[in-house]
C-alpha cells in the first residue's frame, strides 16, 4: 500500500523564497550559522568568503559602527 502525500507540495519550486541570508556587500546566500557567527547584532551579513577573507571578518572592521 502507497503512502498518501499532496501532490501540490513542490519543494525544489524556483520562485520559492527561503529564508537564508544574503551578503549585503556582494549578495551571495550564506547560512544562518555563518551570519550568526560572522554578522553584526541581528544577523545581517556585510561581509562573506566570496567577497572578504576570513581575517577581516573575524576582526569585524567592515560592520558600520551603527550595526555593532
Amino acid at each position: 500500500m502507497a503512502p498518501e502525500y499532496d501532490a501540490r507540495w513542490t519543494p525544489l519550486e524556483e520562485d520559492r523564497q527561503t529564508a537564508a541570508p544574503n551578503c549585503v556587500s556582494c549578495g551571495n546566500r550564506v547560512t544562518r550559522q555563518f551570519a550568526r557567527v560572522f554578522g553584526d547584532n541581528r544577523d545581517v551579513v556585510h561581509a562573506c568568503p566570496e567577497c572578504s577573507t576570513y581575517r577581516e571578518m573575524k576582526t569585524s572592521d567592515f560592520i558600520p559602527e551603527a550595526h555593532r
